[in-house]
Formats: structure tokens, sequence, C-alpha cells
């Protein structure tokens, strides 16, 4: 057998047949390629914790926000838009739904917020639990820091955080970089239309299914917000005009009340002159007072609208199995994977024969 294939590599008789031949004299090599492979696959499952997954489908509706405006020139003069003179529509662009779910604020609070898990009694951050539990493949911890197995894990307090929580955050630890990383990669999202997908995985069934929840709740706080910023700027500025507006019409009306209260029975005509202006301040103050509540209280309206409508499609539920590891897939990846690198490794043992073949010929 030794020397048909010397035969083959010497006369460069390449054909279909000589090329099974030559596959058959290192079959060895290729079954050995593949169980090494499956080895590192089965290591991979057994050290890799379970993930569960549940999702959420929702229907991102709006609203058509339209209302007739009165005044209105005074809240242009501040630079917001006036309350009625267009029909807006109450949404987010759908590509904005990723970045928020994505961004270090939305990350942030998710790493604060409390969950129940069969680890501990009590409920505890998500950042307790990814620091103290550290849910990732077991081959890839010790890679990565092969001393970690003799030291004590890390004990995460929870009241002292909460204690010294800041806002608007500049810089972040290590430990909360990491702990943002891992939950970062445990949400995705994607969009059909108006449909918004969102699933998320976690280590534990009831995990999985508070965290789905969670993350669908903190994404209505968060379009919300960015939807309503503008509108409550502008019922901010017109509630300050409304104070003004209210104390000049006071002062109007008590000035008119207290000429006619002092002048009565008087017909000089100064004296009409001079209730007349009065009352004509008084008319102007009480317009000026009437219309801006009335746009105060069109811009709470529209404030009210300009709130997204998430209507759940699809609710999360709790996931009776797990998603990953999935033994089948990590072997049929693992036997395909052997299969590739066997064959690369029996040409590369050709190609040394031949090489060593020819020269041997030369010499």
């Amino acid at each position: 057998m030794k020397n048909q294939i010397n035969n083959i590599l010497l006369k460069n008789d390449f054909t279909l047949l000589n090329l099974v031949k030559l596959g058959k004299a290192k079959l060895k090599v290729l079954i050995a390629a593949i169980v090494f492979f499956i080895l590192i696959g089965i290591a991979y499952f057994i050290s890799t914790p379970t993930s569960f997954s549940s999702a959420t489908i929702l229907l991102v509706e709006s609203q058509n926000t339209s209302s007739a405006g009165g005044l209105g020139s005074l809240a242009q003069v501040a630079g917001f838009s006036v309350p009625g003179s267009s029909a807006e529509l109450a949404t987010l662009d759908p590509a904005l739904y990723p970045m928020i779910l994505q961004s270090k604020p939305f990350l942030e609070d998710l790493m604060n917020s409390k969950i129940k898990s069969e680890t501990y009694q009590d409920s505890v951050s998500l950042f307790k639990y990814f620091v103290e539990t550290r849910p990732d493949n077991e081959i890839y911890k010790f890679l990565k820091s092969p001393l970690s197995i003799f030291k004590p894990g890390i004990q995460v307090n929870d009241s002292e955080r909460d204690s010294v929580k800041q806002k608007d955050r500049t810089r972040y630890e290590p430990l909360e970089m990491y702990v943002l990383y891992r939950i970062s990669e445990r949400i995705t999202v994607s969009s059909e239309g108006r449909l918004l997908i969102i699933s998320t995985t976690m280590p534990e069934p009831n995990l999985a299914f508070q965290f789905s929840k969670m993350v669908k709740n903190l994404l209505v706080e968060y379009s919300t917000r960015y939807l309503q910023e503008k509108q409550k700027n502008q019922v901010q500025y017109l509630e300050v005009q409304y104070q003004k507006s209210e104390e000049g019409f006071k002062e109007a009306q008590n000035a008119l009340t207290t000429f006619k209260e002092r002048n009565q029975g008087l017909f000089l005509e100064s004296m009409k002159a001079i209730e007349q202006n009065l009352n004509a301040e008084y008319n102007l103050k009480f317009e000026l007072y009437r219309t801006i509540a009335k746009e105060l209280e069109t811009s709470k309206i529209e404030l009210n609208n300009q709130k997204p409508i998430f209507t759940e499609i699809e609710p999360p539920i709790i996931p009776n199995g797990p998603i990953a590891p999935n033994l089948i897939l990590t072997l049929a990846f693992c036997i395909t994977l052997g299969f590739i690198f066997g064959l690369i490794l029996i040409f590369i043992l050709y190609i040394k024969q031949y090489i060593k073949l020819h020269q041997e010929i030369e010499v």
C-alpha cells in the first residue's frame, strides 16, 4: 500500500480513484481529527451553563396629536412648537429601539434592578447576581484567569452600592463594565414594520421571564421620556407664564376694584378716563390670563398624548427548557469542523511526502 501511494505521488497520477486511495491510506488521521473535535465539543457542552430564553412581541402604535391652538405666540417666541398647529405622531423611529436597549444608561438601570433568583433567598440586583455567579463557560473562565480557581469569589453588598449611586455617570468600574457587557449580550431586538420583537436569555427559566418583563417595562419608560422631553419643556415654560399672567390679572383686578370703591358718586371726566384705562388694562390682563391658561391645559393634554402605546401581541412566558447548550448542534458542528481539519491535515502530510519523494529522486 505504501509503494502504491509513493507511485501515485511520483507519477502525479491524481485521478479520482487515486485520490480515494490516498484518502483511505490516511483514514486514521481523519478519524482522529474528528474524535479530537468531538471531545472538545463535549467538554464545551459540559462546561457551558444552560440558557433559557423568553421573548416579547410588541405592537408599537402611535397617537395622532392634534388640537386647536389659541394664542401660542408666547411659546413660539420661546422656541417651542404651537400645540395643534400640526399633527405629529407620538412614536420613535424603530431603528432607535436597539440603540436604546444597548445604551449605557439603560443597561445601568437594568444592572441595578432587583431580581429573584434560585441562588438567593432574597431579591438581589443583577449586578450582584452576575458578579457572584459568573454564568460563563468554565473553560473560558479558566483560560482567561487560571489563578481564579484558587481565589475566593467576590461578594457584593447591594445596600452599599445603593447608597453611593451616581447620576450621569462618565466612568464605570471594570466589574460594572463586565456586567453591562453580559447584560447587553443577553438582549436581542428586531423590528418588522410596527412589530418589535425582544428576546432575552438567562441561566434560569424564571429569571429569563423576569428579565424579559424588566426590559419591556424599562423600554416603555425610556421611550416615553424621549418623546415627552420637548413637550415637558413647553409645559414648564407655560406654567411660568401662567403664574406671571395670573399675578398681573389679580393686580389689575385689585386696582380696578379699589378705584371704584374710592370714587363712587363722582362723575368727573378725568375719573371716567382713568376708570376706562383701568378697565382696558383689566380686560387685557384677563384675556392674556385666560388664553395662557387654555394653552397650558392644551399642552398638558398634548404631553399625555406624547406617550407611545406598546401593545403586547406575545407576552413573555416562563420557558420549559433551555435553548443552549444544544448537544446535537454542538456535535454536528464539531464533526464538520473535525472533518475539514482532518482533510487539511491529510493534504499537508501528503504535500510533505510529495516534496520528500521528489527530492530523493533528484539526489
